[in-house]
């Protein structure tokens, strides 16, 4: 069976400029599934499960909030909600699997195509470490090196050192060989933070699951110590100020899945509670 879904194996570049010079990069994969392909992924490819467990599994419930329905119906009720009626046929995720039931996902971008295979709608959906969600619903983008790109204001509380200020700007590639996506953060129209998921594809199988998993043994449970480590050196040794955590005010926030993994601390004067659930977590 021949599977529009597949794997991308490259890297992930965070880069910050200021008020501190910060950067990392380190090899990731991630999936690009066709949400109309779940059911015959999980019934054809041995160590993928939907809805339920296995090696590498994804959940409906996973993703846009707690309503009920699939991934796509969820999508479609997001999009019919904010007045978004352009028509599309088929959705692609890029997204990370739970591994052995773990998982978190920063940011998950879905490419929602209409029958001509032309893009609609790219869609971001950003997840904090405070148990919150958010959609950037994009469209008409324009043409950029990289592909497509937009520029909208930034309306969601990420990072503990950034305020929700400023603008987005997205790159979106095409899904062929390669994959590029990058998320530049910019205040008046200067670039202070970059982001940058890039990898070549690769088909989904078996085989192909079973070689991530023995490449990659702990990645997924790597995720959330990673950003805490990277925290941790941005606040105790580049003395970069904590942002107090505001309410969400947009009606595209909403109460993530996910638990909230640093809902210890939420304001400036619990700034070392990045300290204190770091290592309550690892002892």
């Amino acid at each position: 069976m021949k599977l529009k879904s597949k794997i991308y194996e490259g890297f992930l570049t965070h880069a910050r400029t200021s008020p501190v010079k910060h950067n990392f990069s380190f090899p990731i994969y991630t999936f690009v599934l066709d949400l109309d392909e779940l059911d015959a992924l999980d019934k054809n490819v041995r160590f993928f499960g939907y809805n339920r467990g296995s090696v590498f599994s994804l959940y409906d419930s996973d993703h846009l909030g707690s309503g009920k329905g699939s991934i796509k119906e969820k999508l479609n009720h997001w999009l019919i909600k904010f007045g978004y009626s352009k028509k599309y046929t088929s959705v692609k995720m890029i997204t990370t699997l739970r591994v052995f039931k773990h998982t978190f996902n920063p940011v998950i971008f879905y490419y929602c195509f209409d029958k001509n295979e032309n893009v609609v709608y790219h869609i971001a959906e950003v997840h904090n470490t405070f148990g919150e969600g958010h959609l950037y619903i994009l469209n008409d983008g324009n043409k950029s090196k990289v592909g497509t790109e937009y520029l909208v204001p930034k309306e969601f509380h990420v990072s503990p050192f950034n305020k929700v200020e400023g603008d987005y700007n997205f790159h979106f590639s095409k899904l062929n060989n390669r994959m590029d996506v990058r998320i530049n953060v910019s205040k008046n129209r200067k670039n202070f933070f970059y982001a940058r998921l890039a990898g070549k594809r690769y088909d989904i199988s078996r085989y192909k699951l079973i070689k991530l998993v023995m490449r990659y043994p702990i990645r997924t449970l790597l995720i959330i110590p990673r950003i805490l480590a990277e925290a941790a050196k941005l606040y105790y040794v580049k003395d970069l100020e904590i942002i107090d955590k505001p309410d969400p005010s947009s009606d595209k926030t909403y109460e993530a899945t996910y638990p909230a993994y640093i809902s210890d601390f939420k304001t400036s004067d619990d700034a070392d509670g990045i300290g204190r659930w770091f290592f309550s977590k690892i002892y």
